[in-house]
């Protein structure tokens, strides 16, 4: 006696789920508004990675708030010339960039040191 058997079934993968939709409002504010607020933040330290927003936002200087559920409170970030530095407001950089339409991440390189580090070691010449 044969039992029939049903042909393997290869795996699939899930669907990834829907992004959650985001709503981004952009505020106008007087640049020396905006530093005052960003304090010790602007101008970004090297090292750090800055939002650059889409100039087409008609925006350079102010606020940029992410609502990711409607009706809720939503997050504010500071925006002087057209960048968002890091501040307070939570983690940036990429993740706050992939957000926003059309923003992109910047890095702020580290400048190379005019000199070498000092490494504690002496040294002495002597010229005749």
């Amino acid at each position: 006696m044969t039992i029939p058997v049903d042909p393997p079934v290869e795996p699939t993968e899930p669907e990834p789920p829907e992004p959650t939709p985001v709503t981004v409002t952009v505020f106008g504010l007087p640049r020396d508004v905006v530093v005052g607020l960003l304090g010790a933040h602007w101008p970004a330290a090297p090292g750090s990675t800055l939002v650059r927003i889409d100039p087409a936002a008609g925006v350079t200087d102010g606020a940029v708030s992410i609502y990711a559920t409607p009706g809720r409170p939503g997050v504010t970030w500071w925006l002087v010339d057209g960048v968002i530095p890091p501040q307070g407001a939570g983690a940036g950089g990429e993740a706050l960039a992939a957000l926003i339409p059309g923003a992109v991440a910047e890095y702020i390189p580290i400048p190379e040191p005019e000199s070498p580090p000092w490494t504690g070691g002496w040294s002495s010449t002597t010229s005749e």
